[in-house]
């Protein structure tokens, strides 16, 4: 039973230490965040509440939380502009690795308590390819779902 748990995080679950708290390292054109930053759509109310959500999970404070409304967000993660602007949700690791879409979702409930026993069933092809069909259409219907105005329909994080 827990021998999927355990394959999945021996080959996903890189251990790195943590710099400084706040601190951010760049590379060529990646920054290394001190701790994994969450990109999420600061002017819907759907987005809003699931940040929220997280939040309420995230007992260990491991998260940086950033609406991509940010000023100057690409120059402080210059990662993201090579990533899909339309992608969703995104998620930078402590490495500087990006992560959209439902693959955020993946690599945030990984983090969270005893969120992380399930999180390998993401890694079931079949399963992993449901779910990115169903993040779509939830990303595409954010608006009527927040029961506010999104800035777009598609789940884009870019302006």
């Amino acid at each position: 039973m827990l021998l999927p748990y355990y394959l999945a995080t021996m080959v996903f679950d890189v251990k790195t230490s943590e710099p400084e708290k706040g601190y951010s390292m760049k590379t060529d054109n990646l920054t290394k965040p001190s701790k994994p930053v969450i990109i999420y759509d600061g002017e819907c109310n759907f987005c809003i509440n699931g940040i929220q959500r997280i939040q309420e999970k995230d007992h260990a404070d491991q998260f940086i939380y950033t609406p991509r409304q940010t000023l100057d967000l690409h120059g402080m993660y210059p990662q993201l502009e090579a990533v899909e602007s339309k992608a969703g949700m995104r998620f930078i690791d402590p490495n500087g690795k990006v992560s959209c879409g439902s693959d955020a979702i993946y690599q945030i409930y990984r983090r969270l308590g005893r969120y992380h026993y399930v999180t390998w069933v993401y890694l079931v092809p079949v399963i992993r390819t449901l779910l990115k069909g169903a993040y779509l259409i939830i990303s595409k219907n954010r608006s009527r779902l927040g029961r506010a105005n999104c800035e777009s329909e598609t789940g884009s994080l870019e302006r």
